[in-house]
């Protein structure tokens, strides 16, 4: 579609919405028309962007469905694979909050509680 028909479209009021994955599946956004190119060259590096996160880590939130892997190492060295306890499908800000922090077992929020 030609810029010119996308701007008569516009000025019509005809919006342009899209779908961005999020956890637990997508969301729809709506698109300015000189919004649309981006898009369509890079739907993942828009949804970042829109998110206002690197494109890295935007894929990281949606990949994890919101959840937090523990930043703590094993006494073998790697990285250890439990999630840090809290809800699922947490929002891009909650998520950000939390990365760093580590799970129960290498003493996480939940340990300090008991």
């Amino acid at each position: 579609m030609d810029r010119k028909t996308i701007e008569v479209l516009d000025r019509a009021g005809i919006s342009f919405a899209a779908s961005v994955d999020v956890p637990g599946g997508g969301t729809n956004i709506f698109l300015k028309p000189d919004e649309l190119r981006e898009f369509v060259n890079d739907k993942d590096g828009y949804a970042a962007k829109r998110f206002g996160v690197s494109k890295e880590l935007y894929r990281q939130w949606v990949d994890s469905d919101g959840t937090v892997q523990c930043s703590a190492r094993t006494t073998s060295g790697s990285r250890c694979k439990n999630m840090v306890s809290g809800p699922i499908q947490q929002d891009i800000e909650d998520w950000l909050k939390m990365l760093g922090t580590n799970c129960a077992v290498h003493g996480g929020e939940e340990s300090r509680r008991k």
